[in-house]
């Protein structure tokens, strides 16, 4: 399996830039050099505060909230980002951010549109190029991972149906031994009855033959 390539464009402040916004981005990434990825991100937002539309500011922003695992944040920003730059270059940077973003987030089908992009604008970036091989990868393993938890939901929701048709088969024998047990009862009620009414008829005949034979002759 291969290795993202988690690298991230990162654009350095100019000296306009950090005047303009009291030097909090080249604060911001002198900080994020470091590693110091929560302080870069204040130090970042503070210099929007000054600057609400500094591109710059906002992309290194992006960046610091990726390294902090923030990768919906970061995704959202950038995304927003995109369409306000008409630097190929930094369209391309943006694209392939994104495209991390979205992967380390799981959206690996988008995440490859992103990388796609990426690479329409900078066909020669080979990060980027290997960073799209990477997500369609994940990209198959998770239809594959997805394909066969459908099967298997599949499979149990077969097993459940027999399971019901079972239980119905169950009852409904139960029912019909019930029935046959009423009927034989019932039968058995029916002769018990006959057998009475047998037994009071020759009793009945059985008295009038004595009566017959213990009266007078005349």
């Amino acid at each position: 399996m291969k290795k993202l390539i988690v690298y991230l464009f990162l654009f350095f402040a100019f000296a306009a830039v950090g005047q303009q916004d009291g030097g909090h981005l080249r604060k911001g990434n002198d900080l994020y050099k470091k590693g110091k990825f929560n302080e870069a991100e204040i130090e970042y937002r503070k210099g929007l505060e000054k600057k609400p539309d500094s591109y710059v500011g906002k992309y290194n922003l992006s960046n610091a909230l990726y390294k902090q695992k923030k990768f919906k944040e970061s995704s959202v920003l950038m995304d927003s980002l995109i369409q306000k730059s008409k630097d190929p270059n930094q369209q391309a940077a943006a694209y392939h951010n994104l495209g991390n973003s979205l992967l380390q987030d799981k959206a690996f089908a988008e995440s490859a549109e992103a990388y796609k992009k990426a690479l329409k604008l900078k066909p020669d970036a080979e990060d980027t190029r290997y960073n799209l091989s990477y997500a369609l990868k994940k990209l198959q393993q998770q239809q594959q991972q997805q394909q066969s938890k459908k099967q298997d939901n599949k499979e149990q929701d077969k097993k459940e149906q027999q399971k019901e048709q079972q239980k119905d088969q169950q009852k409904k024998e139960e029912k019909k031994q019930n029935l046959n047990q009423d009927d034989a009862e019932r039968m058995l009620d029916a002769l018990n009855r006959d057998e009475k009414e047998l037994r009071k008829k020759t009793d009945k005949k059985a008295t009038k033959v004595g009566q017959a034979a213990t009266g007078k002759d005349w």
